[in-house]
């Protein structure tokens, strides 16, 4: 896979873990929201005036756990099913909370479920029961606790995380890790190069064996650099090519073996210099 596009989809993976976070962030920051802890003091007020109760207090919200909230009353009142559902769709509906919430009438002395119902954001999976049974005038807590909405994200974050941190690991390193040929330094293409029993001169494009001028192509001397800064290790042919050929555009694969095997020609004179191919993965110049 080209560089390039491997730095596409690092990208896109960055995007997706980003808004990952970013919807995680939402659903812990709506918690906080004050106009949300407004909204539940409002189904509060609302429920006391729905009992004809105007003087009665809302007690302060209290927040049991990350996603659970009660809402408790200074005095006894009655509550109407129909009512509680009523008020409490309306003011969650303007809130940044989930749209999906369970919400259960505690008894302030025994702690027991005396009335409760289940609203998805579908309206399929909501669970409303009992309706136009009043409960009797008592000591009531009205507890709402939000869940996390059913997406593909919620239902496997930890696996969806974890494996997009792998995947940006892994194209990380193969990024990070691909071998570097050394650049030609200006100040060493005057230089006379030794290989063997060979004398490189990169800047005039030709080598010399005993006297004997073997005149080198731009692109011969190239490669002949490269190999000549890393003996006897193998190079990637991607990056023989990318380096010898990234001014130029398309890149034909056949070019590269063509010019090995041209220069391989004109370094057959010294035996103990040897371009060897390792197939499928590049070549390496053999000096000793």
């Amino acid at each position: 896979m080209k560089q390039k596009y491997l730095f596409l989809l690092l990208a896109l993976l960055l995007v997706l873990f980003v808004a990952l976070l970013y919807v995680d962030f939402q659903q812990q920051s709506a918690h906080e929201n004050p106009k949300n802890q407004i909204l539940l003091r409002k189904i509060g007020d609302e429920l006391l005036r729905s009992s004809k109760d105007s003087t009665s207090k809302v007690l302060p919200i209290q927040k049991i756990a990350a996603k659970e909230f009660h809402i408790t009353f200074e005095n006894q009142l009655p509550i109407t099913p129909d009512s509680l559902v009523a008020i409490v769709q309306r003011n969650l509906n303007q809130s940044s909370f989930s749209k999906d919430y369970a919400v259960q009438v505690l008894a302030c002395s025994t702690k027991k479920v005396v009335y409760g119902f289940v609203h998805y954001a579908h309206a399929k999976e909501t669970i409303i029961s009992c309706l136009g049974r009043k409960l009797p005038i008592g000591c009531y807590t009205i507890a709402v606790q939000f869940i996390p909405q059913k997406t593909i994200f919620s239902r496997n974050k930890t696996i969806i995380i974890g494996s997009i941190i792998l995947v940006l690991l892994v194209l990380l390193f193969r990024i990070g890790y691909k071998k570097k040929t050394k650049p030609i330094p200006k100040s060493a293409t005057g230089e006379t190069l030794h290989i063997g029993k060979y004398d490189f001169h990169y800047k005039q494009h030709v080598v010399y064996y005993d006297g004997l001028k073997i005149p080198l192509t731009v692109k011969e001397s190239k490669l002949l650099y490269i190999f000549f800064t890393s003996p006897n290790v193998i190079i990637d042919r991607n990056e023989l090519q990318k380096e010898v050929w990234e001014n130029e555009g398309v890149i034909v694969t056949r070019s590269l073996d063509m010019f090995i095997s041209k220069l391989r020609k004109k370094l057959d004179k010294d035996s103990s210099v040897r371009i060897v191919n390792s197939h499928g993965v590049g070549y390496k110049l053999e000096v000793g």
